[in-house]
């Protein structure tokens, strides 16, 4: 389905370079990103422990 596409990938710029992507393909320069990823992972780092702590506080209550 690639090689089907309108316009044909390999003519986008940026799409089979060497070079990293930034800018007006993403939408958002590097440290616009840097902050996306940064607030996505925490939110998930989080949420994550929030879980384990219930998890964890819950088999205590069974066990007592």
């Amino acid at each position: 389905m690639v090689f089907l596409s309108n316009p044909q990938v390999w003519h986008l710029p940026g799409t089979w370079s060497e070079q990293p992507i930034d800018g007006p393909y993403l939408g958002m320069t590097s440290s616009q990103l840097s902050w996306v990823t940064a607030s996505i992972l925490v939110t998930l780092l989080i949420a994550f422990s929030v879980y384990i702590l219930q998890t964890s506080n819950s088999k205590r209550k069974r066990s007592s």
